[in-house]
């Protein structure tokens, strides 16, 4: 699927389209190249442009490396610190990875 080049001002516009909402919290927008996107209300967290081809396979490895990390986690012999400490890392690098991800920065023409 090829898009055409976007600025800022394009990706914020329209992630602020009402359109693009269904539901309140569904994000559909077929021109706009992110999987991860920022909530409407920013501190509310992420959501994933389900017009994107590769949403729902992000959200099943999202869900299935969750999954498998806290298995792994529980069959390790660690102490209860230890096991926080790796469900702290653990949501860590999920906040960064959909931090970096939703950065319409990233995709931006200058």
């Amino acid at each position: 699927m090829k898009t055409r080049s976007l600025n800022l001002e394009d990706l914020n516009a329209m992630h602020q389209n009402p359109g693009h909402w269904h539901l309140i919290f569904l994000y559909i927008a077929p021109e706009d190249p992110r999987i991860v996107v920022r909530k409407r209300l920013g501190i509310m967290g992420w959501t994933l442009n389900f017009a994107r081809p590769m949403a729902i396979p992000f959200l099943v490895a999202m869900i299935a490396g969750t999954y498998g990390y806290i298995q792994i986690l529980g069959r390790m012999k660690l102490t209860d610190p230890g096991k926080w400490a790796g469900v702290f890392l653990l949501l860590a690098l999920i906040v960064s990875l959909c931090g970096w991800m939703s950065d319409p920065r990233r995709f931006a023409t200058r």
